[in-house]
């Protein structure tokens, strides 16, 4: 099984948690700071797994005003 994340304007937040229930996909909403959390988690994860460049994730981090 594979994790996406997935940022969702909050106007169509209904829409697409409907369109996960409807295809039977695991959800959960993240707060702000859980999703913080998770992504220094998976981060690390990805660090150790050598599967993901550590320049990548700091872009990544950068242009999602993510400090790092």
């Amino acid at each position: 099984m594979k994790t996406i994340v997935v940022n969702v304007p909050e106007k169509k937040e209904n829409y697409f948690m409907s369109l996960f229930k409807k295809h039977h996909l695991k959800m959960r909403v993240l707060e702000r700071e859980e999703d913080e959390d998770l992504m220094a988690k998976w981060i690390d994860e990805g660090m150790e797994s050598e599967e993901i460049p550590k320049e990548k994730i700091y872009e990544y981090m950068r242009k999602h005003g993510i400090n790092c």
